[in-house]
């Protein structure tokens, strides 16, 4: 695949990010509450299950350019890296942003956010992949930082930290799973067997 091509996938695919990112804000209660849905879904209203249902898409969207030809381009990992980092960075600021000037949650605004800081990092993406000229290093630490990326997204869904700024559900103060008001916790559901 040639860095054209993968610049012009990445342009139109922005928008389609953005309403796949969107459906996953409802698949865990569509799926019955699966745990495998819940890795990719928002399972609550904290700031990680927002940014975790911008990550997937978008990372989703690299596996399948790099699969499709973009290994042969060795800005591909860090500028991906950079890209998928730059989703809470961006959600987060901007968020805090037009709240403490709002002093409010406003819906409308959450959502243009959301398609914002995904134009943003597939903006990043295509910056980085058109002008880096990676070293084997750069390569190599970009590998590192996105696989602990992808492992931190699959682990705290499930067991997330207790941290109350980015994971817990601001409705009823809880975390992860538990948060979420129609599911039953793993130690209910033991108590029921």
């Amino acid at each position: 695949m040639t860095l054209e091509t993968i610049v012009s996938v990445s342009w139109w695919m922005i928008l389609p990010l953005g309403v796949i990112g969107s459906v996953l804000h409802f698949t865990f209660d569509w799926s019955r509450h699966s745990r495998i849905a819940a890795i990719f879904s928002a399972v609550n209203e904290s700031y990680w299950e927002h940014i975790k249902i911008a990550i997937w898409p978008v990372a989703l969207l690299q596996v399948v350019l790099f699969a499709a030809g973009g290994y042969q381009h060795a800005a591909f990992i860090p500028a991906a890296t950079v890209a998928l980092y730059s989703l809470p960075i961006s959600m987060l600021g901007i968020v805090f942003l037009y709240k403490s000037i709002t002093k409010r949650k406003v819906l409308w605004l959450d959502i243009a956010v959301f398609f914002v800081i995904i134009a943003i990092a597939q903006t990043l993406f295509v910056l980085m992949l058109q002008e880096l000229s990676p070293s084997w290093a750069t390569v190599a630490l970009a590998g590192i930082f996105l696989a602990g990326l992808v492992i931190a997204f699959f682990r705290f869904t499930l067991r997330p930290p207790n941290e109350p700024d980015v994971f817990i559900d601001p409705l009823n103060q809880k975390y992860g799973l538990d948060a979420h008001p129609d599911y039953e916790s793993s130690e209910e559901r033991r108590g029921d067997s």
